[in-house]
């Protein structure tokens, strides 16, 4: 059987950073508008939120293969992949509806009012924290995959969701200025769960590498001084962790740009080594057995059936 069917690509890793990034931006815009202070958050980021989550969604289309078929993700209730699907379809529609309240047109009636905007911005947060956290609802369901399964998974990538959310947030304030004080706080808040990241991350490969099975730290072992070991402290931890958390720490709007950028690099590399370490599994008794008696696709048998 080929690695195909055995691992998942670089494309849901994509899926995985777009969706998220757009669901916890419309949570923070959701959350700024509605206990912070309105009309904070630039119209760019309100556009940017559903439209993150439509092309993880084409990712996510390309990678399952075969998308002329892929209104049939929709029709499995009892499927997670299901569950997914429906509730980033109501993210994305949610969210553009309430990214429109900014924008000053006649023929857009319904943004006079506050109730409807309101009644969106809970819908956002509800549906945004879900898009955010089911990629590792997704992965930690794998028993067996050593380093996916379990709770901490799901963690991980709520807070990179957040964290490049707001990162991309900040981006589109400097891009597009907003009049107001409540987005200029945002590195300071961004450099706090950059640390918080970066501390989670060592818990988590310590507690998979030291007290857990010996698949589990195995697959830990791969990050610490493996193969996943340059990506995971160059490309993660120092790129996309500690050297923006310095910036951002800095009173520098360009340093807060850069800083960003760097962050979103390293949400994208956190989840190609998340998916790349999904190559790691265990298999259930007789199941290597089974699959070394499959046929490869060259058997005679097989080629005098189909001609």
């Amino acid at each position: 059987m080929s690695e195909k069917h055995q691992a998942w690509g670089w494309m849901l890793a994509v899926d995985f950073f777009f969706a998220g990034m757009g669901g916890a931006m419309l949570v923070i815009a959701a959350i700024i508008d509605l206990f912070i202070a309105p009309n904070q958050v630039s119209l760019l980021g309100n556009i940017l939120g559903p439209l993150c989550m439509c092309v993880g969604c084409g990712f996510l289309i390309l990678e399952l293969g075969r998308p002329m078929q892929a209104w049939r993700v929709f029709m499995n209730p009892k499927a997670i992949l299901t569950f997914g699907a429906w509730t980033m379809t109501i993210a994305i529609i949610s969210g553009f509806a309430y990214a429109s309240f900014g924008i000053k047109s006649s023929l857009i009636f319904w943004n006079e009012g506050d109730f409807l905007r309101h009644l969106l911005a809970l819908v956002n947060i509800v549906t945004g924290l879900v898009v955010a956290t089911y990629p590792g609802v997704l992965l930690g369901r794998h028993k067996g995959r050593p380093f996916w399964v379990g709770p901490g998974v799901m963690g991980l990538f709520l807070l990179s969701s957040m964290v490049t959310g707001l990162a991309l947030h900040c981006l589109c304030a400097i891009v597009v200025p907003v009049e107001g004080s409540v987005l200029s706080s945002l590195p300071k808040v961004i450099a706090a769960l950059l640390l918080v990241q970066a501390l989670m991350w060592v818990g988590y490969l310590w507690i998979k590498a030291s007290g857990t099975t010996a698949a589990e730290s195995a697959s830990a072992k791969r990050w610490i001084n493996g193969d996943l070991a340059k990506g995971f402290k160059i490309y993660f931890m120092l790129i996309g962790t500690v050297v923006p958390m310095i910036l951002f720490l800095t009173p520098i709007a360009f340093f807060h740009g850069l800083a960003a950028l760097m962050v979103l690099f390293g949400g994208v590399m956190m989840r190609i080594q998340i998916v790349t370490s999904g190559k790691d599994r265990t298999f259930l008794p007789g199941e290597l057995q089974y699959r070394s008696r499959l046929p490869k696709g060259d058997e005679k048998f097989l080629k005098k059936a189909w001609m």
